[in-house]
């Protein structure tokens, strides 16, 4: 029995969708079957040609799914009991897949280049201040411990001065333990930032494109 074209590019296009649930995977695969069906797409070629390779329209699917899951938080990932360490680790898997969808665009390959320069770039200096802050940090708490020793050291030679070093180093404790918390905010904010950018870019990308995507109206 001959296979036909539409069933080999679906069982292709199937192997690149284990990062999806069995019903999610049923659901999509259904919807293309459909979408070639209803368009009278018989030949290999048609078929890429409307829908792009099984890879690439799979890196697309992948990514729309992640931006969908993004957005709502991941409330329906594990009962919504997801750490704040795991939504963050899926955001950045998030950003990966929207990328990996624009390298499947030949005309948005120039764009994703960019975009991955500027997240280089961004990275390499977030990484930067984020050790310079912890270096920052170490250096003014040892320095505050040092300061409150070498004030008790003197205790019962000059209490002025005990008093003068003792009082300097509580203070640059007090400061680091008030600045600590809101630099960690500050990144997090950032990182947030970049998270809605690349939903953004996701959603332009995946809905503003010839390619139909699940869940949008299509002429087909």
């Amino acid at each position: 029995m001959k296979i036909s074209a539409t069933d080999t590019y679906i069982d292709e296009f199937k192997i690149y969708l284990h990062q999806l649930s069995e019903k999610e995977q049923s659901d999509v695969i259904e919807f293309y079957r459909e979408y070639i069906a209803d368009a009278g797409l018989t030949k290999s070629d048609e078929i890429i040609n409307a829908l792009g390779t099984p890879k690439n329209l799979a890196r697309k699917v992948l990514a729309d799914y992640s931006i969908k899951m993004s957005e709502e938080n991941y409330k329906n990932v594990d009962d919504g009991k997801m750490t704040s360490n795991e939504r963050f680790k899926k955001n950045v898997g998030m950003i990966g897949l929207v990328l990996l969808a624009l390298m499947a665009s030949p005309i948005a390959i120039p764009i994703a280049l960019v975009i991955i320069l500027m997240l280089v770039l961004v990275v390499g200096l977030a990484f930067f201040f984020i050790l310079l802050f912890l270096f920052l940090v170490a250096a003014s708490v040892i320095c505050g411990i040092g300061a409150i020793f070498i004030g008790l050291s003197v205790i019962f030679q000059s209490f002025p001065t005990t008093i003068l070093f003792v009082g300097a180093g509580l203070l640059i404790l007090g400061i680091d333990f008030f600045l600590i918390p809101i630099i960690i905010a500050l990144f997090k904010w950032f990182f947030s930032v970049v998270v809605i950018f690349f939903r953004w870019l996701g959603k332009k990308l995946l809905h503003g494109r010839k390619t139909p995507m699940k869940g949008e109206k299509t002429n087909a």
